[in-house]
């Protein structure tokens, strides 16, 4: 398998078949923080489907687009933001390529929508010993380590970097790659942008499973170039 980082997404080629990796999107999340009083300038939707539109270019055409859940933000309904922008991006993806959803925990009743693009959702999807799946919870041993398994591709954690230079600090959003009972992992990060994500030295980034962090190495994004910065554990503050 081939691994490059496109961006805040993944481009996998897997015996000559691509396919494009994004991460949580949580879809009407802006609009949740307006009802809660809180002003967000812009359009987050035109924004997310505009920085699709350069990893794209930048990939070519790709035979799958693997969703890795939170497809919405909000937990027991659905918001009006949440069914245009659901419909807008599928039929946006679709044109691009076969489209999976990974089920999230914020997705109770997002297949509600997808049903209406002609789409469902499941728990995990696995080709040729790639296992993408949401990560708040652990399947079966028996679903998957019987399958031979030799990548985890995850999402949920909404992985980020501070980086300071002892006088300001920032912080980027970053995929985590390492490795966790001889299986290869990788973290990748939420691919909306009004909150960046969580530095797992201050918090606990949620995952079913207790991977050793401190060891993974931190692949920082910069706009459509992602740097590698070594261990996690090795990293100033």
């Amino acid at each position: 398998m081939e691994v490059e980082y496109v961006g805040k997404c993944l481009l996998l080629n897997i015996d000559g078949k691509k396919i494009l990796v994004i991460g949580d999107l949580h879809l009407g999340y802006s609009e949740s923080l307006r009802r809660s009083g809180v002003l967000i300038p812009g359009d987050s939707f035109k924004e997310v489907v505009r920085e699709l539109g350069k990893i794209m270019e930048k990939t070519g055409n790709v035979n799958e687009i693997v969703l890795l859940g939170d497809l919405k933000h909000e937990f027991g309904g659905i918001s009006n933001a949440e069914w245009r922008e659901i419909k807008e991006l599928l039929d946006y993806l679709k044109k691009k390529g076969k489209v999976i959803i990974v089920k999230g925990n914020h997705d109770k009743i997002t297949e509600v929508i997808t049903k209406q693009k002609g789409l469902g959702l499941v728990d995990y999807y696995i080709i040729d010993g790639v296992a993408f799946v949401h990560g708040d919870r652990k399947l079966e041993e028996s679903e998957i380590y019987d399958k031979k398994i030799k990548y985890w591709v995850i999402g949920h954690g909404h992985p980020a970097i501070k980086i300071t230079d002892n006088v300001k600090e920032e912080k980027y959003k970053c995929f985590l790659v390492g490795k966790y009972k001889k299986k290869d992992v990788i973290i990748v990060p939420s691919f909306f942008d009004v909150n960046l994500g969580s530095d797992p030295r201050d918090f606990d980034l949620g995952l079913a499973w207790k991977f050793d962090l401190m060891r993974f190495v931190v692949r920082v994004i910069e706009g459509l170039d992602v740097l590698n910065f070594g261990e996690l554990g090795k990293l100033n503050y």
